[in-house]
């Protein structure tokens, strides 16, 4: 059906837009404007007319309209409000195109290449002269004679301008006209007796000038290079400079740098186009120039924000890490935190806890040049440590392999030394802080060959040698790292060791936590350390994001001057970070604030079911006792192992502890001996020679079978398969008496090579002859021993899709390159062959199983495993941040009102449900990874195991929550008293020291009180700002349907076209949404 529509406009066509409620900001808590719709008589068209306001659904005496209108319904879609949608800004390049603009716009552009109809004589004087110049970066300027021109930019030397030649405009130079460059007087003005120096190179915005270059030559005159730096011109050099850059240049270029990834060689060579786009003329290349004067001019800023220029010899006496800009929400020992926190017990100074996380990024890497030695300029002066100590304590460990015993790191053991030829530096190692993310002064190391302890524990230390506080280390393998840390920590200097008394602990980053062991998490997760709050400490991996753009231009550079280089750009990452402390810590104390309400409302109810089994308190004193022991053991247990509360252990037993086990028993049956080979050996040896045959059927299938290596290797296998079954065919006679009558019925039925031959194991043979054919036990045994092969080969497929995740994680973040590529593509192509191998084991043990069992209970726990649905890396952490989706899916009671209130979740794409916020195992757990503890096990022992570890989970989150909020308070706390303290220090700075000069006491004074202003400014403006409510967006309903619009205005102004009196087609709507007032429309 078609749309009766207004007549458009010349130029307007019709578009598609949705319409919502006209006023989307609620002025009125207990209105809401909205929209009616009416049918006409022949409910054919449809008018939209303005209605006056309706009372929200909470109101009902307000409104007629809350029969149906579901309250729930429209609670649950709530969506942030959206801007008001404007015909012009939405369509804006189609709807220029489409009224004519662009030919429009040429013309202009066309127009301004002339001289703009403006007179042929000038008329800023009565000379009569010619107006053939123009400057291009002068504001409507107009053109003027050459006079006037000489006048008005004889202090605007570095404006481009154009002369007319009679046909056209073309670029004109200073010096060619009489401009030139004075320097050496503060006042402007030229020396009489002065010095000139022909063609000086000077770098502006602008592009490249030549000038002549006046230099005062005066009895007292300063050196050139004093010279043009009082000038706003730094110079290239110190000894007779010939280049020279201007300080707003300068400016522009860190700015660039630091947010628009450009590199010194991509700015300069933009200058050149500046200076002429055809490349006829460019001047002589100044690129070193240019790079020498960013790095030096680098250094100097650093010194001036870091108040070495209020001291005397301050460029001398600077110290180690002074450079940084220190994180001003961390505790700081005589800055933001009470002199007392050294008499409080160790379980509760965590407030004024260092938290610290680790990682090593080798998109840093760096390429080894024989060329001149370069030292960095500020190396060890800000976030870089100082060289020559570090490389003392890396040359102790010429050679230290780090072997992890941690599933899911073992695949990385060697990914991480290689394409070390021809690198100085492989990559970087960086400490920063967990909640504000910020870098630590003297936290960043380089790499020489992978990431070794050595490396990281110079990082992890240095980064708080100047503190006494205690400290937590988050470290993507820190089960690894720290089991000998303190033996390493004796051997590291002596400056570096922490403190007596100081308490370190440490953890796995969430993100990375789960690609451990199981048992690994719940030691090391951040959900069961004091005092960590809800941090998820995978920070350092966002810094590095805001970082790596410099990889490109640092890879090729001086060691020295790569130093140079990113301590410039990590101090620019770490005062953004200051500056945006405010917003930062603003909406997380709202938001975890009412997190904490929604916890407590759980953890309550959770708790109110749990208390007739009066285990809560022996539960909690048990976690508690175990949580004091690692805060008081430095983040270990005194008999040095990994036991948690939060963890069961296997139901099952290990094939080595099982055929221990079984041997043992035959021992001391007292039953003679039939045969050298015992029985359980036998029907080992059987099930290792079913595994040998997948194993060359896995190689006759893979893609690469024809290849020669392949070929031989099948070969070979083949060979040894033969003997291995020769000798099990003599002791499988000795124990299965009826397997001889088996074999001479299926001989000749093989349908390929050995790898088809049937074994005849127990479970491949009918009841009746496992009964009467086979020794006493040889069926229990094989049901035993295909058991554990069943869980041997799930505990193996976890393993190697807990390597898969880290592997891709490790790919994802610094993998770049052909070679690279195709090792780490191989490496996962290794694992899923065998993982592909460990499901066939699987499922050929389990088919045993079933032969011998038949159908029962044992199936709910290994299960049917399918390949495409269940092998795949565990999806959440153990410690989801939210109630377990067990508890939420198999206990109704806890569904309550205070799930309700967190039953959907806003995701990118749409509303979540609460089966997706909960971590139910169908979303996120296959179940695989819940086969030693399935809640639908019945038995009371393993119910009250679960209920347990549940409890204790939402017991850890409510704790962390409530930390959380306090480490929030004390983070805004901190900020103030920071600023507050680095603004006392400036003023004591100002007065300088007694024998400066006048102008130069000034100068310090001036910078000084300009710094103490900033900062409190910044501490007003967070107060300010905190005390008011954070901005979550404006909630409404969506309630919003797509109509057709006439596109009748290309202003701005659009919300003065109404839309009343539209009239569009029934046809046009589509059915409601959930959550609309459906009645039919009024008459």
């Amino acid at each position: 059906m078609s749309a009766a529509r207004r007549p458009l406009l010349p130029g307007k066509r019709a578009v598609a837009l949705r319409v919502s409620r006209t006023n989307d900001h609620i002025t009125d808590e207990t209105q809401l404007h909205a929209r009616s719709f009416t049918l006409s008589s022949d409910r054919k068209r449809l008018k939209i007319s303005t209605s006056g306001s309706c009372a929200l659904a909470g109101n009902r005496r307000n409104t007629d309209w809350q029969s149906t209108f579901d309250e729930d319904i429209a609670e649950a879609y709530v969506e942030p409000a959206s801007r008001r949608r404007y015909v012009n800004s939405d369509n804006n390049n189609r709807t220029w195109v489409e009224d004519g603009r662009p030919q429009e716009y040429l013309y202009e552009f066309m127009r301004l290449k002339g001289r703009r109809g403006l007179p042929e004589t000038c008329r800023f004087c009565s000379s009569g002269d010619d107006a053939g110049y123009r400057c291009m970066d002068c504001f409507h300027a107009g053109l003027k004679c050459r006079s006037c021109f000489l006048h008005t930019h004889e202090r605007l030397p570095f404006h481009r301008f154009e002369i007319w030649n009679g046909d056209c405009f073309e670029r004109g130079h200073g010096p060619t006209i009489g401009l030139s460059v004075a320097v050496g007087h503060d006042d402007g003005s030229r020396c009489s007796i002065g010095k000139v120096a022909r063609k000086f190179t000077i770098l502006d915005t602008g592009g490249i000038f030549m000038y002549d270059i006046i230099f005062c030559n005066c009895e007292k005159g300063a050196p050139k290079r004093l010279q043009l730096l009082r000038a706003g011109l730094f110079p290239a050099t110190a000894r007779n400079p010939r280049t020279a850059a201007t300080f707003r240049l300068i400016d522009e270029h860190e700015h660039l740098a630091a947010h628009g990834k450009i590199s010194p060689y991509e700015h300069y060579s933009a200058l050149e186009r500046m200076c002429d786009a055809w490349r006829v003329s460019i001047p002589k290349s100044r690129l070193k120039s240019w790079t020498r004067i960013i790095r030096q001019s680098g250094f100097v800023t650093m010194l001036s924000r870091g108040g070495r220029g209020c001291f005397q010899d301050g460029v001398a006496t600077t110290k180690g890490g002074q450079l940084a800009i220190a994180c001003p929400a961390c505790p700081r020992e005589g800055v933001n935190i009470p002199d007392s926190w050294q008499t409080l017990p160790p379980e509760k100074r965590w407030r004024y806890r260092l938290m610290l996380m680790l990682d090593a990024n080798f998109r840093l890497s760096n390429l080894r040049r024989n060329s001149t030695e370069d030292k960095g300029l500020h190396t060890g002066l800000a976030y870089f440590v100082e060289d020559g100590p570090y490389l003392n304590h890396i040359a102790k460990y010429p050679k230290q392999e780090d072997l992890s015993s941690c599933s899911g790191f073992k695949a990385m053991s060697t990914a991480e030394t290689k394409d070390a030829t021809g690198l100085r530096a492989t990559g970087v190692a960086m400490c920063a802080c967990i909640q504000h993310e910020m870098i630590r002064p003297r936290g960043v190391v380089d790499l020489q060959r992978g990431e070794r302890q050595c490396n990281m524990d110079y990082a992890a230390l240095s980064a708080a040698q100047d503190s006494k506080l205690d400290r937590l280390y988050s470290y993507d393998i820190a089960c690894q790292w720290f089991l000998n840390l303190y033996k390493r920590i004796v051997e590291m200097p002596e400056h570096l060791r922490p403190g007596a008394g100081c308490n370190l602990a440490y953890a796995v980053p969430k993100c990375h936590c789960k690609g451990h062991k199981i048992d690994c998490q719940c030691f090391h997760s951040l959900l069961v350390q004091l005092g960590v709050g809800t941090e998820d400490a995978e920070g350092i991996e966002r810094i590095w994001s805001l970082i790596n753009h410099s990889a490109g231009a640092t890879r090729e550079q001086l060691y020295g001057h790569r130093h140079d280089t990113l301590d410039r750009r990590m101090a620019t990452h770490n005062w953004e970070k200051t500056t945006g402390l405010g917003k930062y810590l603003h909406g997380r104390l709202e938001t975890e604030e009412e997190k904490l309400v929604q916890l407590e409302a759980v953890h309550s109810e959770f708790t109110a079911l749990l208390e007739p089994s009066n285990k809560i308190p022996t539960w909690e004193a048990e976690v508690k006792a175990w949580e004091l022991e690692k805060l008081l053991n430095g983040g270990r247990l005194k008999d040095g192992s990994q036991r948690s509360p939060y963890w069961r252990e296997r139901r099952y037993l290990k094939h080595s502890e099982l055929m221990l086990k079984l041997a043992e028993q035959e021992r001391t049956s007292g039953a003679p001996p039939i045969h050298d080979t015992s029985a359980t050996a036998c029907v080992d040896m059987g099930i290792r020679i079913e595994q040998k045959q997948r194993d060359i059927v896995q190689l006759l299938t893979s893609t690469n079978k024809d290849a020669p290596h392949i070929i031989k290797d099948i070969q070979a296998k083949r060979m040894t398969l033969q003997r291995d079954l020769l000798q099990f065919r003599e002791v499988q006679r000795v124990y299965m008496p009826c397997i001889a009558a088996v074999l001479s019925v299926s001989a000749g039925e093989r349908a390929g090579d050995i790898e088809t031959e049937t074994v005849y194991l127990p479970s491949s043979l009918s009841s009746s002859k496992r009964a009467n054919g086979c020794a006493d036990g040889l069926v229990e045994k094989e049901d035993a021993m295909r058991e554990a092969q069943c869980f041997a080969a799930l505990e193996e497929i976890r393993s190697i899709q807990r390597g898969a995740r880290q592997l891709a994680t490790f790919r994802k973040a610094n993998i770049r390159g052909t070679l690279a590529s195709g090792r780490s593509f191989d490496a996962q192509k290794r694992m899923a062959a065998l993982t592909k191998k460990a499901v066939e084991t699987y499922r050929a043990g389990r088919q045993a199983l079933l032969r011998i069992r038949g159908h029962g209970s044992w199936e709910t726990v290994l299960q049917v495993l399918d390949e495409k649905r269940d092998v795949k890396s565990i999806a959440s952490d153990i410690f989801a941040t939210d109630l377990s989706a067990d508890l939420v899916s198999n206990t109704d009671e806890l569904a309550t009102s205070a799930h309700t209130d967190m039953k959907r979740k806003r995701g990118k794409h749409g509303l979540k449900t609460a089966d997706t916020v909960f971590s139910t195992s169908d979303f996120f757990m296959s179940w695989i990874w819940r086969v030693s503890g399935a809640f639908n096990e019945t038995d009371d022992d393993e119910m009250d195991g679960v209920l347990r570890i549940e409890w204790l989970k939402s017991r850890a989150r409510l704790e962390r929550s409530r930390e959380q909020v306090q480490l929030l308070k004390d983070s805004r706390e901190r900020t103030l008293l920071s600023l507050e303290y680095e603004a006392n220090e400036w003023l004591g700075r100002a007065s300088g020291w007694a024998s400066a000069s006048p102008d130069l006491a000034e100068g310090i004074s001036a910078y000084c009180h300009a710094q103490a202003l900033g900062r409190r400014r910044l501490a007003a403006t967070f107060t300010a700002l905190w005390a008011t409510k954070a901005f979550h967006g404006h909630p409404r309903v969506a309630d919003r349907i797509d109509l057709e619009e006439d596109m009748v205005s290309d202003s701005e102004d659009e919300d003065d076209y109404g839309l009343e009196d539209t009239v569009r087609t029934l046809a046009d709507l589509p059915p409601p949404r959930p959550g609309m007032r459906d009645q039919p429309p009024t008459m």
